[in-house]
């Protein structure tokens, strides 16, 4: 790889800035929200180029092209689009910062590397459980030191020879340009203004004069990398208060929801020819993208993120009580989960119905005692098991869940009634009433969790709002703080009894897979689920609008279960996908 010496952006003015600020030194600045409100001008031609995975310019990716749609309409045909959607008032304009596993995935289709770079990066702040919020997604100091300390090393190891290759009679400048335009394009994620193009180059010139093509090449390979229009989604639009998200608006929107990085070729030629302004022509290329294996990683994050499985890193247990959870249990169970996600997405019917009930897990010999099963005698290798005769049914009943419900040392019946209530059936709970003193109770070796805490329920300054979280977490009590099924504790039996109200499917209930199969077949978790959908597809809280959609694809998708993947194909077919409220 070829890796002569040049001078880094950081070298060439003076300090190590913010990427926003950097890119305001090596690029011009950072487009106005006037000029960011507008459509990338009409004289901007559409430019060859690879937006796939990598390789030279003019050369085109490995992103998908050729993969049909599956079970979808194509553009141009005719066709009907599967759902009807009422349209609705939009969401407002957004600024959505890339999470650090897109911008990192991003990174390494842009440069084709084997894998994503693992360069430090502060980590995304979470709202509601999602880390690609918007609200939440800033940047600091820091990350934007971090941003510019990876852009510095990755344009430095680049293979200038494969991303801007020039060779003779080829004149420099005219490969500089040809590089600055298709390799600017992927960056940007549209065709580059005039501004932005001649900023560049400018750039580009500047090393130049003092440095060789490769060294001119690797500064603004660096700037790019740090580039507010690569760190940044812009979903402005064009238009007065209802505005019309551009095609390349639409095409980020889609890339990064269903793969999570940059638009693929296939993608952006579709945006280039104003081919992703009908439903059908969206909903095929959602198809299309969602038959793609980054589907899978995308589409599971989304539901471990809903779930609140997707990260166990920080999970800690009273060693003395659990002494191999943090060697082997922990990541044993992180594993089990994406697996039983995976199986049920791709493997099964995909449905909110099958994700609730399924009679399944993978089990290895590290989890087998704690779901009560036997050794499936292969090691660290994971086989799917029936649990069903042991108390379980699906993701409620996972041991990853049910351990991060809980506390170090004893489970939590309000934490987890809390996370049905809120994550499973989106209802919201009062806050406390002002001025209360939150004391869990005492722990009592003489008894059972419940038994303490159905005395701190019972009073009636915590009673309105425990009553609407206990009597379900009171259900889940025959699983421990690591999710081990138990009929005792401290010597007395356990209690699982439990009982659902200001639902659909109200009613007492005994343990879990009680409580999971009453769920699975609730209109309201289904509708749930589609607010949960709405929230990860636009990286922001539901609005009236999405609470409306919920209820309509409930009646178009819930009679089979509600298909996940289905889910996230309708949403594309809403207005609010393709347009904006204009916010200032």
């Amino acid at each position: 790889m070829d890796k002569p010496r040049y001078r880094t952006c950081t070298q060439l003015f003076g300090s190590t800035l913010l990427p926003v600020a950097l890119s305001l030194a090596c690029t011009g600045s950072v487009d106005s929200p006037t000029s960011r409100n507008q459509r990338p001008n009409s004289d901007n031609a559409p430019l060859g180029g690879n937006n796939g995975s990598g390789g030279s310019v003019g050369t085109p990716g490995t992103g998908g092209v050729g993969n049909p749609a599956v079970g979808g309409a194509s553009p141009g045909t005719g066709a009907q689009p599967s759902f009807v959607i009422p349209a609705g008032a939009p969401g407002p304009t957004a600024l959505r910062r890339l999470t650090n596993d897109e911008y990192r995935t991003t990174v390494q289709d842009l440069l084709g590397l084997a894998a994503p770079p693992a360069d430090p990066l502060l980590p995304d702040t979470r709202s509601l459980g999602y880390s690609n919020f918007s609200s939440a997604l800033t940047v600091s100091a820091v990350i934007g030191s971090q941003y510019a300390t990876m852009a510095t090393r990755l344009a430095g190891e680049a293979a200038i020879s494969t991303l801007a290759p020039c060779v003779a009679p080829a004149a420099e400048a005219d490969c500089a340009s040809a590089f600055i335009d298709a390799f600017g394009k992927q960056v940007h994620r549209q065709p580059l203004s005039a501004k932005d193009n001649g900023a560049y180059r400018a750039l580009y010139d500047l090393v130049r004069t003092t440095d060789t093509y490769e060294a001119g090449i690797r500064g603004v390979l660096e700037a790019m990398l740090q580039s507010p229009a690569l760190l940044y989604r812009m979903e402005y639009g064009a238009g007065a208060a209802a505005r019309t998200l551009s095609p390349y608006e639409v095409a980020s929107e889609l890339s990064y929801l269903f793969s999570g990085s940059l638009p693929d070729t296939e993608l952006m030629q579709a945006a280039d020819a104003n081919a992703l302004s009908t439903p059908v022509q969206i909903e095929a290329q959602a198809r299309r993208l969602l038959a793609l294996p980054r589907a899978q990683a995308n589409v599971g994050k989304f539901l471990e993120q809903w779930f609140l499985v997707s990260d166990m890193s920080g999970l800690l247990k009273d060693a003395n009580l659990f002494p191999a959870f943090a060697s082997a249990e922990k990541s044993a169970m992180e594993a089990s989960t994406d697996r039983f996600v995976a199986s049920v997405m791709w493997e099964g019917d995909g449905t909110v119905k099958t994700l609730l009930s399924a009679p399944f897990a993978f089990v290895n010999s590290s989890l087998a005692p704690i779901y009560g099963v036997p050794d499936p005698g292969m090691g660290d290798t994971f086989v799917k098991t029936d649990v069903s005769s042991v108390g379980r049914a699906g993701m409620l009943t996972l041991p990853s869940l049910l351990a991060l419900q809980a506390k170090e040392d004893e489970s939590a019946p309000v934490k987890r009634g809390k996370f049905v209530r809120t994550r499973m059936l989106c209802q919201p709970l009062p806050p406390p009433p002002p001025n209360v003193k939150i004391d869990p109770p005492a722990p009592d070796p003489n008894l059972t969790t419940r038994e303490r805490f159905a005395a701190h329920s019972a009073s009636p300054a915590c009673s309105g709002c425990h009553s609407m979280m206990d009597p379900i977490g009171f259900g889940l009590e025959a699983y421990d703080a690591i999710g081990t099924y138990r009929t005792v504790e401290n010597g007395r039996p356990v209690d699982s009894n439990g009982e659902l109200t200001g639902t659909d499917v109200d009613g007492k209930f005994t343990g879990g897979v009680e409580l999971a199969t009453r769920l699975s077949t609730s209109a309201l978790v289904r509708q749930c689920a589609a607010i949960q959908a709405a929230r990860y597809t636009y990286g922001r809280q539901e609005i009236e609008t999405d609470t409306q959609l919920a209820a309509v694809l409930d009646t178009q998708l819930g009679a089979s279960g509600m298909d996940v993947r289905e889910l996230l194909v309708a949403i594309t077919q809403s207005a609010s996908f393709t347009t904006r409220t204009f916010v200032p």
